[in-house]
C-alpha cells in the first residue's frame, strides 16, 4: 500500500482547500466527468475508424523434398531424415500480433534427441533471421505487460479516490478523506488482483503451447507452437520465409510463401502429397493435431484449431 498512500498523499493538497471552495471543487469535478465522457466518445470513433487487421495466407510449397497433406485448405506439411521426420504446420489465416506455427518432431531412431525451439531457425528471403520467440521471452513480454498494467491501475485508484471525495461534499472532512482512501485501496485491490490472475493465466497457457526443450525417446513424438515477429506484407505482394528445423543434427526446411488474403496467389500445383498413415505417427499431441478425416473439432474439445 506504500504507493497507494505516495498517490493519495499527492492529492491530499486538493482536499485541504477549504469549504469557501466548494463552487469550484464542483466546477471541477463537472469538468473531470465531461472530459472522461469526451475521451470515451473520442475512444469510440477512434475504433470506428481502425483499419482492417493485415492478414496473410501461409501458402505451404514442396521444395526441399517436402509433402504436404491437404485438408479443406489447411495444409500439414513432412519433411523426413535420418532420424525421423518433421512435420510443420501452418497457419491458414494470420492475423495476431504474431507469426505463428506448430511444429512436431516423431524420433525413428533408436536414441533419445533433444527438441526445443533452439533447434528452430527463420529466414527471410533476403537471408535475415526472423526472431524466434521462446517461452523466456513470451514470459517476460506478460510480465512486462502487467507491471505496465500495474502501474496504471496506481493512477487510476487515486483518480477514484479524489472523485469519490469530491462527491461526498456536506460530510465532514475526516468522513471524506476515509470514503476516498477506501475507495482508491479497493480500486487498486480489485484491478490488482485481476492482473495478478490475468499473468498467471497467460504464462500458463504460453506453457502449455509454446514448444520448449524436451527430450522425445525412440518411437515418441513431440511438438509445440513457434511465435516470431509480426511482418507486414502489403495487398498485392507476397513475402517467402525458410523453417529450418534441426533434429538429431539433420537439417529439415520448409519454404512458406505469405500473401495477403486479398490477394489472388495459387497453391502450387505437383507438391508430393502425404498419406495419412505417415502422418499419423507425428499427430499425437494437440499442437499438431489435424483434421486429415472429418470437420475440425470444436475448441470446447480443448484442441487447439488453426483454420
Amino acid at each position: 500500500m506504500g504507493c497507494l498512500a505516495g498517490v493519495m498523499a499527492g492529492l491530499n493538497g486538493l482536499f485541504h482547500r477549504g469549504s469557501d471552495q466548494a463552487a469550484r471543487r464542483r466546477g471541477l469535478r463537472k469538468a473531470i466527468k465531461v472530459e472522461l465522457i469526451a475521451l470515451s466518445v473520442a475512444g469510440a470513433a477512434l475504433a470506428g475508424c481502425a483499419s482492417v487487421k493485415p492478414e496473410y495466407r501461409m501458402v505451404p510449397t514442396g521444395d526441399h523434398n517436402v509433402g504436404v497433406r491437404f485438408s479443406r485448405g489447411n495444409a500439414a506439411m513432412m519433411s523426413n531424415g535420418p532420424a525421423g521426420s518433421v512435420m510443420l504446420l501452418p497457419v491458414r489465416y494470420n492475423a495476431t500480433s504474431k507469426m505463428f506455427f506448430a511444429v512436431a518432431a516423431f524420433n525413428t531412431s533408436a536414441q533419445p534427441i533433444n527438441f526445443g525451439a533452439e533447434d528452430i531457425r527463420i529466414f527471410l528471403e533476403d537471408g535475415r533471421r526472423l526472431y524466434v520467440q521462446d517461452f523466456n521471452y513470451l514470459r517476460h513480454q506478460e510480465r512486462i505487460k502487467a507491471q505496465r498494467d500495474l502501474n496504471a491501475a496506481w493512477i487510476d485508484a487515486g483518480v477514484a479516490g479524489y472523485l469519490a471525495h469530491l462527491d461526498t461534499e456536506g460530510l465532514p472532512e475526516h468522513r471524506r478523506r476515509q470514503i476516498a482512501y477506501r475507495t482508491s485501496a479497493g480500486s487498486y485491490a480489485l484491478d490488482s488482483a485481476t492482473i495478478e490472475s490475468r499473468l498467471r493465466h497467460a504464462i500458463a497457457t504460453w506453457g502449455r503451447s509454446v514448444l520448449q526443450t524436451t527430450t522425445i525417446d525412440s518411437g515418441a513424438t513431440f511438438g509445440g507452437y513457434i511465435y516470431a515477429d509480426q511482418l507486414l506484407i502489403p495487398e498485392g505482394t507476397h513475402r517467402e520465409i525458410l523453417v529450418e528445423v534441426n533434429f538429431a543434427g539433420a537439417p529439415h526446411r520448409f519454404t512458406l510463401k505469405l500473401v495477403p488474403s486479398g490477394t489472388d496467389y495459387p497453391v502450387p500445383t505437383g507438391i508430393p502429397a502425404v498419406p495419412a498413415r505417415a502422418m499419423q505417427a507425428a499427430q499425437r499431441t494437440p499442437e499438431t493435431w489435424h483434421w486429415t478425416d472429418g470437420p475440425p473439432p470444436s475448441r470446447a474439445d480443448g484442441v487447439p484449431v488453426i483454420q
